[in-house]
């Protein structure tokens, strides 16, 4: 199932954290991918479905290289228009992909690492702080989770700053906090 451009830009529109606690919520914890580190501190957070060879990359796609190749064909990603580049290794021509604009995140040099935890297919986002797997199969419900939890913390937050307490806000289970969460996103059309 290829991810939609509306479930794309919601990721977009949230942190890895928020993602990382909505996983959590459905019992999918630990989904960061440990060691692996963004190619630079300064590029675009990296969204789309993992693929594990180039010819299967798509637009939108992320090149996830686990053998010990360590050397992404930087023109033909971006003929392919790959969303970025993920490598269980240090990347050879990492210059060459930060110049390209690609966002990519590498395993730094050291001991040999296991095997990435990812399947051909899976969702892949990363942004500044770190990279989480999606699984396909839930990540309409995911992004659609987060952004949901992000606008009633946005919510909450106008709540308190206008003087209101957080007493029944903070956990949104009450008859009240919903009602005014409800009139809340009409105002704002969200």
């Amino acid at each position: 199932m290829a991810l939609s451009q509306a479930t794309r830009d919601k990721l977009l529109s949230v942190s890895t954290g928020r993602i990382a606690a909505v996983l959590g919520k459905h019992g999918l914890r630990r989904r960061s991918l440990a060691g692996l580190k963004p190619l630079s501190p300064f590029q675009d957070a990296l969204v789309g479905e993992a693929a594990t060879a180039v010819d299967a990359c798509l637009p939108g796609a992320v090149l996830v290289m686990a053998s010990s190749v360590t050397s992404a064909p930087v023109a033909l990603l971006l003929r392919r228009k790959v969303a970025g580049v993920v490598s269980n290794s240090p990347l050879r021509n990492a210059a060459e992909i930060a110049r390209a604009g690609l966002p990519a995140w590498q395993r730094p040099a050291g001991p040999p690492p296991k095997p990435l935890p990812i399947e051909a297919g899976d969702i892949l986002f990363g942004d500044r702080a770190e990279l989480i797997v999606i699984p396909a199969a839930i990540a309409e419900q995911i992004a659609e989770e987060a952004v949901e939890a992000m606008a009633y913390e946005e919510f909450v937050a106008e709540q308190v700053s206008a003087g209101g307490g957080v007493y029944g806000l903070h956990i949104p289970s009450g008859e009240n906090a919903r009602r005014a969460f409800a009139a809340w996103r009409r105002i704002r059309g969200r």
